[in-house]
């Protein structure tokens, strides 16, 4: 191991609860000879890492990931989505045959607002993670139950690898 494979390597590893979601997302995407055009969302708590996951399993699958931040119609109560602007980007990756990888905050509701439901649900919680939304998020944990309706439920502590990335970031700056 190279002294740069020292420093880069806990930015470069994935917490292990990843790697077993991308086998099992492989698997239901029919991999390496299908790509069968699934629609993966990911739910949990604002903060939990949803955004994280979908960006890394974009990346490792190859396949475009959806944020629903960016369709949150602002100052909104309750919080509400442009459903139009949503629903074209959702429904254009049918004309696709393409899987994709849908992530936010009150993910059920944004879905039936535009009359989908996800092929795959995964559920992402982290400890100690708590909403700032509290508001609009427990009212839709109660009525939606997204952990009790997930495929897969991620949980999972990050504390061990934010401290490796720390250590390597602080490494790097005193080199």
């Amino acid at each position: 191991m190279t002294e740069l494979d020292e420093e880069l390597g806990p930015l470069l590893l994935a917490p292990l609860e990843y790697l077993e979601l991308r086998r099992r997302l492989r698997n239901a995407l029919g991999f390496p000879t299908e790509r069968r055009p699934l629609l993966i969302g990911i739910d949990g708590l604002d903060g939990s890492g949803k955004s994280s996951l979908a960006a890394w399993l974009s990346w490792q699958l190859e396949m475009p990931a959806v944020s629903l931040d960016l369709f949150i119609v602002p100052d909104s109560s309750p919080l509400a989505f442009q459903t139009e602007h949503l629903a074209a980007v959702v429904n254009a990756r049918s004309t696709t045959e393409r899987p994709l990888i849908v992530e936010g905050v009150l993910l059920l509701d944004a879905l039936d607002a535009i009359g989908r439901r996800p092929d795959m649900l995964i559920f992402v919680e982290r400890d100690g993670n708590g909403s700032t939304m509290p508001q609009h998020v427990a009212p839709y944990i109660e009525r939606q139950q997204p952990r009790a309706r997930a495929s897969h439920v991620l949980t999972w502590s990050s504390a061990e690898h934010d401290r490796r990335v720390t250590l390597a970031h602080l490494r790097s700056r005193t080199d």
